[in-house]
């Protein structure tokens, strides 16, 4: 069902209709484009601190905005709206964590990387300082499977590699956990979302049926393995991701490499080669770069990146699209810790800013995890000298961008699979 819900997704940014395509990201240097996207997803942000839910105009999506925080941060911008969006999570942690009167673990497990990323104490979270760790490890079944079994087969590889690098950011080792994600690796290095049975081999990747390995399970797996410290399942993961690399660099959402590249499936991966190897990658940025509305598109767009083009080429910036691959442009390792960052977001193709703040020397550090030998090494600084800002305040009312109207028929298709999208990320988490 989950994979019905991504198909569901595509089929409508491809009927979507918007301003002709802008072929090139704003700038050349990735780590700009990652800026600029930051700005983008500042621009989504409401008065009240949220990113709205994309299926009910108007209400919050607490998912897409703890999402969202990591990515301010490994762009090294926005601080002033990074506190917006602590504030309002900080209010209302139950509706950002519970789903069908229980605690999601990949809820909490968002909730957890926004907090270490910005700063936050996991522990004690938000108005009623809610431990978010303890609250993570209480879902934990016997088997190490975090969260129900009965729903695992859509997203068990997933969540359970999240709750792993969650914790790990928390600086919580959790044997059990790995242990449960080891056996559910295929011999090939890969990941479906759950299997019954692990005795045999992983069944092929069947597109009628939706099912086999997929690369986002597989990603978020290689990261949490990685994060606690099982290096040579995480080493054997990258391995099948490369082996399924699209002809452009990119990655589509199943593990073949005939799909058409989409943004978030990219975004995952290229954060899990990035953390595992140590360095970004080169021709998979190049492939997510082509998705990220230029300097020639709708002033409203210009940064945001789209899942895919859309019908005659045309891109649609998307948030969820745009939270997953902001840590890619930044190249930085996972999880995201917190460092300095700018207090506003850049003019995406401004040569100069209207009205503008100067940071001298501002420098994010992101933890990077260590090596698939084990040895770690040093944090990575970004450093950001000038950055030209606009305030944050002028962006916090806006709600929508000048394309949401022409995708009218993009969002009837989606809709169909809007009722699963859980908690955790919308396939696009």
């Amino acid at each position: 069902m989950k994979r019905v819900v991504t198909f569901l997704l595509a089929a409508g940014l491809v009927c979507a209709l918007a301003a002709p395509v802008a072929a090139a990201p704003p700038s050349s240097d990735p780590r700009t484009d990652a800026q600029d996207a930051a700005a983008w997803l500042a621009s989504q942000v409401t008065a009240a601190g949220f990113l709205p839910n994309p299926f009910s105009p108007g209400a919050a999506s607490p998912s897409l905005t703890a999402q969202a925080i990591p990515a301010f941060v490994a762009a090294g911008v926005g601080r002033t709206t990074i506190d917006a969006m602590l504030a309002y999570l900080g209010a209302h942690v139950e509706d950002a964590v519970v789903s069908g009167g229980v605690d999601s673990p990949g809820s909490l497990a968002n909730l957890i990387l926004a907090a270490t990323a910005s700063g936050a104490d996991p522990t004690s979270f938000g108005t009623t300082h809610a431990n978010l760790v303890a609250r993570l490890l209480a879902t934990q079944q016997a088997s190490g499977l975090f969260g129900p079994p009965d729903n695992a087969n859509f997203d068990g590889a997933f969540r359970q590699g999240l709750a792993l690098l969650a914790l790990h950011a928390a600086g919580v080792s959790n044997a059990n956990g790995v242990t449960w994600l080891q056996q559910q690796q295929c011999p090939d290095g890969s990941w479906t979302p759950f299997r019954t049975d692990t005795s045999g081999p992983c069944p092929p990747v069947d597109l009628s049926t939706f099912t086999g390995p997929d690369t986002n399970s597989t990603a978020l797996a290689v990261l949490g393995l990685h994060a606690q410290g099982a290096n040579a399942a995480a080493a054997q993961g990258i391995n099948a991701l490369n082996s399924v690399r699209n002809g452009d660099g990119g990655w589509g959402f199943f593990a073949l490499s005939s799909q058409a590249t989409d943004a978030n499936s990219t975004g995952l991966v290229l954060t899990a080669l990035r953390t595992v190897n140590g360095s970004a990658d080169a021709s998979g940025i190049a492939a997510l770069l082509t998705l990220q509305v230029g300097c020639t598109g709708d002033p409203a767009d210009l940064g945001g990146i789209a899942f895919q083009p859309g019908a005659g080429g045309v891109l649609v910036p998307d948030v969820s699209a745009t939270v997953q691959a902001t840590p890619a442009l930044a190249e930085v390792a996972l999880p995201v810790t917190s460092g300095s960052v700018a207090a506003g977001v850049p003019t995406p193709c401004a040569a100069t800013a209207t009205t503008t703040t100067t940071i001298p020397s501002t420098t994010t550090t992101v933890a990077v995890t260590g090596s698939t030998t084990g040895t770690s090494t040093p944090p990575v600084a970004i450093v950001d000298p000038s950055v030209p800002v606009t305030s944050t305040a002028s962006q916090l009312p806006r709600t929508g961008s000048s394309t949401a109207p022409l995708a009218i028929l993009a969002l009837i298709l989606v809709a169909v699979g809007a009722a699963f999208l859980r908690g955790t990320r919308g396939r696009r988490t």
